[in-house]
């Protein structure tokens, strides 16, 4: 099995080649590789935390969905989110994806539900508002919260009625907007002919078609959109996802007809066999088939997780192959100083995408070894000059297969991983908590520094429009930025703009500066959670730093229970928080307590104003804002499905029982909790006490 250190330096090379090729992907509707890449590593990224669940919540990346819109068009907000899918790439996925669900449910082996087929259409998502039976907004998927305006394109889409046969007050119908295969490389003819750059794939064709800021009539008449789900409704139109398509059809739209309901898996799994043979006769790209539990009953029970709903997962088709040469292999250093190997590969092609890098994960992938120090591709290491196989299955950077040393030159040499950081010069050294060869020199180590500040600036953080990470290398060599709270004084420095634009140089001019001040000003109000990420805390990621503003609710709270646990050497409070685990407390402690990181966080809050934690959608009932502990067994729940309902409720699930908790609520054959609870004189509650609570089937 991977061991901890290792499986924790993975999970960070994952998470930031998923967030770039994310940005490539919805943004600029680029794909410099597949789908299959990108699900291959969410899949190890899945696999690696479900060996190590601990560190789930340092590393969330699999929380988010899409990526924060950034063209020019008007950005709303969703109704509901726009989730994405977990996905499943072999049979025994999709037998673990049933018994989870089995497990939530608390059924019997022998219970079987049905699930719905339908084919994922390598497309556009696009949400559908109609008021009134009148089409009043179309948006795309964007972040999942956030998407774009794009009602006046979607128009002109012949799938997309104007109008539906039914007067409900909103009515927000969800689908996929594709291009035809059939008219794609007509598109591409036209537009090498005309000069203009061509498209990759339908998939991008379609993004960029629909996504064109001032919109073709013509173009837009070759779009498709299939309808497959309803997102926020006053009207229940059916209780099942098969009628639920089948009153799409009534009402104008067009559904997938090789969806189909099974019972059993075993016909399920030999059907999809079936499409992924014929997937080159059908007329739009597919990269797997979607199951979905067909009961919507059974639906709203499972619910979601943070990204992704519980009741239906993605079977993804193969990944593709290519053979190509390692020109170079780099050494790039990441923000808490890991050294990680890069291939730099002659440009190839790939199922219609040029990759031209691909991850050499760590040193000892690179000797021929893996994480348990046996040997891959029969011991052979990889060298510069290789002819190798290169994989992808996804919008990240793709994976080497293989390496052909027959084809080795002679002269070749093994590849020497570095003694000294390429950065700073510092010795590296192998950290004893995951393995990774690390430079320690982080407050003077540049490329450390460096990618800090892109972390402090990123989307997910401040999200300051402007400030890319050439900008910020350029500015940090300039010693205009040098740390966070610099950014906020640029302002001041700029008094004279014409002095520090002709001090920045070539690419600015007046207008330019004063969009980045003005990014930078709105960037001073920060919610919690996102303030709490910007600090780029190793081990606390996007849903711990959630789970801690949640937990707190505020900066000061926070910040001066932080202060106290020093001040007492004390971080055992920390702990009472369900989700936040040993390495993640170590990494709090060890940052509020270097002086260097407080003495820039002091300078930091001068300058900008941190909003309380607001959980959004919470059902209000007596147990809202409580602080719970479970027990037992229940016989309407499973524990998981009781814990996602307290919070939904929001309420916090602790593991403990301490002078915090609020209830411990008792199920059948209890622990040694009720004897602590009673001890502390905690209140406790059976099932059906803690039913009338939670206000459950009243």
């Amino acid at each position: 099995m991977l061991t901890k250190s290792k499986a924790i330096s993975r999970l960070q090379e994952l998470s930031e080649i998923i967030t770039k090729s994310r940005e490539a992907y919805f943004n600029l509707n680029q794909s410099d590789i597949t789908d299959q890449e990108y699900d291959q590593n969410i899949s190890e990224f899945q696999k690696l935390l479900s060996i190590y669940p601990e560190l789930e919540d340092q590393y969330s990346i699999l929380d988010k969905v899409g990526a924060t819109p950034n063209s020019r068009f008007k950005k709303v907000k969703h109704l509901t989110p726009m989730y994405s899918l977990s996905n499943a790439f072999n049979n025994e996925d999709i037998f673990n994806f049933l018994k989870q669900i089995g497990s939530f449910l608390d059924l019997s082996e022998s219970e079987n539900i049905d699930l719905i087929f339908e084919p994922k259409i390598d497309g556009l998502s696009l949400s559908l508002i109609y008021k009134n039976g009148i089409l009043f907004q179309a948006l795309t998927r964007g972040d999942g919260h956030i998407g774009e305006d794009v009602t006046e394109n979607a128009r002109l889409i012949p799938d997309v009625p104007i109008s539906i046969p039914i007067k409900i007050d909103t009515l927000e119908i969800r689908g996929e907007v594709y291009f035809p295969n059939s008219t794609f490389s007509e598109l591409n003819e036209k537009l090498e002919k005309t000069g203009r750059k061509t498209f990759s794939n339908p998939r991008n064709a379609a993004s960029g078609t629909l996504r064109q800021f001032k919109s073709n009539k013509n173009r837009n008449k070759n779009l498709c959109f299939f309808a497959y789900s309803i997102g926020n409704a006053t009207h229940q139109l059916a209780d099942s996802q098969e009628m639920l398509l089948k009153v799409f059809n009534d009402l104008g739209f067009k559904t997938n007809d090789i969806s189909k309901v099974f019972t059993g898996v075993e016909e399920l799994l030999q059907y999809y066999e079936k499409v992924f043979s014929m997937r080159t006769e059908l007329d739009y790209d597919i990269d797997g088939i979607v199951y979905k539990v067909n009961n919507f009953s059974l639906q709203q029970r499972l619910g979601f997780r943070s990204s992704s709903p519980r009741w239906a997962i993605a079977h993804k088709f193969p990944a593709e192959l290519s053979i190509t040469i390692i020109e170079d292999i780099e050494i790039q250093i990441g923000r808490t100083g890991t050294l990680s190997p890069v291939a730099k590969l002659k440009p190839v092609n790939i199922g219609g995408v040029i990759v031209s890098s691909a991850t050499l994960h760590n040193r000892d992938f690179i000797m021929g070894l893996d994480n348990k120090g046996n040997k891959i591709r029969d011991g052979a290491d990889i060298r510069k000059g290789d002819w190798v196989t290169v994989y992808r299955a996804g919008d990240v950077i793709p994976k080497i297969k293989d390496v052909d040393i027959s084809k080795r030159n002679s002269t070749s040499k093994s590849f020497v991983f570095p003694d000294l950081c390429p950065s700073c010069g510092n010795e590296v050294k192998i950290d004893k908590m995951d393995s990774a060869i690390r430079c320690y020199n982080s407050q003077n180590c540049d490329a450390q520094v460096i990618a800090g500040l892109k972390h402090f600036v990123s989307k997910k953080a401040f999200n300051i429009d402007g400030l890319g990470g050439r900008i910020i290398e350029e500015f940090y060599q300039k010693n205009l930025i040098q740390q966070p709270a610099d950014f906020f004084r640029l302002e001041s420095k700029s008094k004279n703009g014409s002095n520090l634009i002709e001090f920045l140089g070539k690419g600015w001019g007046e207008k330019s500066l004063k969009n980045l001040l003005h990014s930078i000003e709105k960037a001073k109000l920060i919610k919690l959670d996102r303030f709490l990420f910007s600090l780029g805390i190793r081990h606390i990621g996007e849903n711990a730093s959630q789970i801690l503003a949640g937990y707190f609710g505020s900066w000061d709270d926070f910040y001066n229970a932080i202060k106290a646990g020093i001040a007492k050497n004390d971080g055992q409070f920390l702990f009472e928080i369900e989700g936040i685990g040993q390495l993640m407390v170590t990494s709090l402690i060890g940052f509020f307590s270097d002086f260097k990181e407080r003495e820039k966080l002091e300078d930091l809050l001068n300058y900008v104003k941190i909003e309380k934690f607001i959980k959004l959608s919470k059902l209000e009932t007596a147990i809202t804002d409580k602080k719970l502990v479970l027990t037992g067994t229940f016989n309407a729940f499973s524990r998981a499905e009781l814990k996602s309902i307290c919070e939904r409720a929001g309420a916090k699930v602790l593991t403990s029982v301490s002078n915090n908790v609020d209830f411990l609520v008792v199920g059948q054959a209890p622990g040694s909790k009720v004897k602590k609870a009673g001890e502390l004189g905690i209140k406790q509650v059976n099932e059906e006490e803690f039913k009338v609570l939670i206000d459950y089937n009243l």
